[in-house]
């Protein structure tokens, strides 16, 4: 009978043991997945470009600093050309662009309120870098880069003595930010936003004024949407 008691008793404790030694089993954790970037952004690309560009051109005069500043705003269309490579999430390239702009504009000249200084720009180019966090097919990004444009600045009525006109190329900076997102799997629609900042041009004496040089200057808004194709 004490026998049968101290078995009964031995069954118990190794039945607890076992239930305990269960309790203890450390189970792994499943692994942690980290989703890949998705599309692939790389490559060449190609495209159109269409927007508003608004700001203003601005004319100082070299030797009284009498300065007039002319508002200018239009429409503008181009194209566009660019390269990317994506590491992970993160995509950089290089983009340049060139487009013909109708950005125009009138003031009374403030040196002399008997004429009108206009200020028109043709055409506009940026080459920039661009850096942005892809999300699968939709790209966030920044630009910041080299601009150029040609203005043309003219005073009316024609004033004796002077051409009344001048042409010349303004260079300058650019930065901006802007969305894009494939809707196939080659083409891309691209909404962009940049500040263009132009000067470091002199229309000498004898064409905007007969007394002195004007330095002009121009800084603008763009907002542009566009069409790209990835090749």
């Amino acid at each position: 009978m004490k026998s049968r008691f101290v078995a009964a008793l031995a069954a118990s404790f190794i039945s607890i043991g076992a239930a305990q030694g269960a309790d203890l089993i450390l189970v792994d954790p499943p692994p942690l997945v980290i989703p890949d970037a998705g599309f692939d952004w790389s490559g060449f690309y190609a495209g159109l470009n269409a927007g508003y560009i608004g700001g203003e051109a601005k004319s100082v005069g070299a030797t009284t600093g009498v300065t007039t500043n002319v508002p200018v705003s239009g429409g503008l269309i181009g194209g566009t050309l660019g390269f990317n490579a994506q590491f992970d999430r993160i995509v950089l390239g290089l983009e340049g662009d060139l487009a013909w702009s109708g950005a125009t504009g009138t003031a009374v000249c403030v040196a002399d309120p008997a004429y009108n200084c206009q200020g028109q720009l043709d055409w506009l180019g940026t080459i920039k870098g661009r850096a942005g966090f892809a999300v699968d097919r939709v790209l966030f990004f920044g630009t910041a880069g080299f601009a150029a444009g040609n203005t043309k600045a003219n005073v009316t009525p024609a004033a004796p003595a002077i051409t009344n006109t001048f042409t010349g190329t303004m260079a300058g900076w650019t930065v901006g930010a802007g969305v894009e997102a494939f809707v196939t799997d080659a083409f891309t629609v691209k909404a962009e936003y940049s500040y263009v900042s132009l000067g470091g041009l002199q229309a000498p004496v004898g064409t905007l004024s007969g007394a002195q040089a004007s330095n002009l200057s121009a800084s603008t808004h763009v907002i542009r949407l566009g069409v790209n194709y990835h090749f």
